[in-house]
């Protein structure tokens, strides 16, 4: 690619701990590296302060399983700065995930600098509030956003609740879920890829898709 070229800044924010929003950010971008066959090149900015997302990565080295990419600590100014970030690296790249902080001016700059933002939440009902919470900002400020439901559990009556609930408010909604995987909620320090990358792979394709259409709208 060229290094002139902007990469697709993808951010994924929720306003709470615990929705999955690191596992989604490390699991997606190893999905896109994947399906690319290591054509196209990925980074993620870790913009949380507890930097689950950097300790991933090192631990990860660490036992031989290196992630294929690499995660940059991102104070807001970093964020601020994202899209031009090609024309200071030797290698570019072709996507950024922000593992957004969850509130606060990281959060804030997470979200004014991302051509999309994926908002990871559980089917419950305190967890989907927060959600829409998060796109409730995004649409004030005219950013693109949807929902992806993670730790699902198919047939059941949370999961439909979340799905009706969801329609119900209008709110976009990944069609991929994530189910609730023992091995996805290990994960960390290991370098998913393959099967091991499950529904990911149905996320980073879908994802694709969104952008080429967006990218269609605006032409």
């Amino acid at each position: 690619m060229n290094d002139k070229k902007k990469p697709m800044v993808i951010a994924l924010a929720t306003g709470k701990g615990g929705s999955m929003k690191t596992t989604s950010a490390v699991f997606l971008a190893c999905a896109l590296v994947d399906q690319s066959q290591g054509e196209r090149h990925v980074l993620v900015a870790d913009a949380d302060v507890q930097g689950d997302a950097k300790d991933w990565w090192y631990a990860a080295a660490e036992i031989g399983e290196p992630l294929p990419f690499d995660v940059m600590s991102a104070a807001p100014a970093d964020i601020a700065h994202l899209h031009g970030i090609n024309t200071r690296l030797d290698d570019p790249v072709d996507w950024i995930l922000i593992d957004s902080a969850p509130y606060g001016r990281a959060l804030d700059e997470s979200l004014n600098n991302a051509d999309f933002v994926i908002i990871p939440t559980s089917p419950s009902r305190i967890d989907l509030d927060q959600a829409a919470g998060v796109k409730d900002l995004c649409d004030r400020r005219g950013i693109p956003a949807a929902i992806l439901l993670c730790r699902t559990e198919s047939n059941t009556t949370a999961l439909r609740d979340a799905l009706a609930w969801i329609d119900g408010e209008g709110l976009a909604c990944f069609e991929t879920l994530i189910p609730k995987r023992q091995d996805i909620l290990n994960a960390k320090s290991t370098r998913p890829r393959g099967r091991r990358l499950h529904e990911y792979r149905d996320l980073a394709a879908e994802l694709k898709r969104t952008i080429a259409q967006l990218k269609e709208a605006d032409r």
